[in-house]
């Protein structure tokens, strides 16, 4: 029996499980989720690091050509705020040195606070022992310091774990209580890794901020361009076009990057640099959260609502509040968008129009570049502003939903005619029966 052909679906599908795998095992490595959880519990201290910057720009004359405040009422209040994003955004490094040390240590079967400790214990020994001119540098604290201290994070959590199952540690009596017991059991471990990393900044003087920044900018640099984000976004909604996750696949890969990335605008602009000059064009939350979704699911929401099919207007104003806010699953597998041969190539088509325009008015400086992360369910015609606070970002929403709405059409009307036709042989069938 001969095997029958497969079609242009199932030859999307088989090629995206086939991209899909690999990702999803990447992500899924406890190094590599440890390091993503880690990141994404300092997401309440680096909202709220993003609000008081908003309100910073706001408040301050220098943001901008006019040299007046946008609100002035908040100019007096203007360095103050700046202060609360420095004790926030700028101590990103220290604030993950707790988090991913936790995460690590929990998948590990760890103590958790034993982990938290052990990871700021391991920060401080690895930075801050390096003294110049009777000041210690505290750069590390930074986005600067993030990627190091990732590293020292998992490098410490694992050692501690190897110095427990070869039971190289001092052991109690039963009779002591748990937490004593513990406090005890760490010593040796601690007292080894405090050293190494001592050894490495005090007695070798090997400042590894300064190295891996000096190292990895190339690449970080390369990293940031429009093909790489292109690549990035098509791939997301190839993913989600076959009923998989594509943002938590793909996004949370590069998000250490773009979390640095944020922070280090945010310092760029607090030291006076202009929005449309600031260093990186991938962050989190920005140019994604400002035009993938208004391309690809507001378009077809609008349709949908203007359907002559029923169900579809139906359909459409059930999932129009959501989508206002981004929350896009009800569309994606209730309509359902994955899978659906009328939809699936211009879904796919319209996401990488829309990365390379909203990439590039960015990267042209037609827009001011986003220095403030806010939450993910933010609405882009809100968010656009808030986080770059360019009221541009407006335009740019409509420009991608219209490309949108232009490239969807007829591939719609096509979906909206075969389900007419299904719509009435229901109603001939129901007819015949009554």
């Amino acid at each position: 029996m001969t095997q029958s052909k497969k079609s242009f679906m199932d030859k999307i599908s088989d090629f995206t499980m086939k991209l899909a795998g690999p990702i999803g095992k990447f992500a899924e490595k406890p190094v590599i989720a440890s390091i993503q959880d880690g990141l994404v519990a300092t997401m309440p201290v680096i909202i709220i690091g993003s609000i008081f910057l908003i309100l910073y720009v706001l408040g301050s004359p220098s943001i901008g050509d006019s040299g007046k405040a946008l609100l002035p009422f908040l100019e007096d209040l203007a360095p103050k705020f700046v202060v609360v994003n420095s004790l926030t955004m700028n101590f990103l490094a220290f604030y993950t040195s707790l988090t991913i040390s936790m995460s690590y240590g929990k998948r590990l079967n760890l103590d958790l606070m034993t982990a938290a400790l052990l990871g700021a214990g391991t920060f401080f020994m690895i930075n801050l022992n390096g003294v110049t001119d009777g000041m210690i540098s505290v750069n590390a604290f930074s986005a600067s310091g993030l990627f190091v201290t990732m590293i020292t994070s998992i490098i410490a959590v694992r050692i501690y774990k190897l110095f427990i199952d070869k039971n190289i540690t001092i052991r109690m009596p039963a009779s002591v209580p748990p937490n004593v017991g513990n406090a005890f059991t760490s010593l040796i471990p601690f007292a080894c890794i405090f050293t190494i990393a001592w050894l490495v900044r005090t007695v070798l003087d090997i400042d590894l901020v300064v190295w891996f920044t000096e190292l990895l900018q190339p690449l970080f640099s390369a990293a940031d361009n429009i093909w790489m984000y292109t690549f990035r976004m098509t791939t997301q909604n190839i993913l989600w076009s076959v009923g998989l996750h594509g943002d938590n696949m793909v996004a949370s890969v590069f998000t250490p990057l773009t979390t640095m990335w944020t922070a280090e605008n945010a310092e760029a602009l607090a030291q006076g640099v202009s929005g449309v000059n600031l260093p990186h064009v991938m962050t989190n939350s920005g140019v994604d959260r400002l035009t993938n979704w208004t391309a690809t699911v507001w378009p077809l929401i609008l349709l949908m609502i203007t359907s002559r099919v029923k169900y579809l207007r139906s359909l459409g104003w059930a999932c129009f509040p959501s989508a206002i806010f981004t929350i896009v699953e009800p569309v994606i597998f209730g309509l359902p968008l994955a899978l659906n041969p009328f939809l699936i190539i211009p879904f796919i088509l319209i996401g990488t129009i829309a990365a390379i325009v909203g990439y590039a008015a960015f990267q042209f400086g037609l827009i001011a570049r986003f220095y403030a992360t806010l939450p993910w369910a933010t609405p882009p015609f809100i968010l656009g502003p808030l986080g770059t606070g360019d009221w541009k970002t407006i335009i740019l929403v409509i420009v991608v939903f219209f490309i949108g709405l232009v490239i969807y059409f007829p591939f719609f009307r096509a979906f909206e005619n075969a389900e007419l036709k299904k719509e009435a042989e229901r109603e001939a069938a129901i007819e015949e029966t009554a």
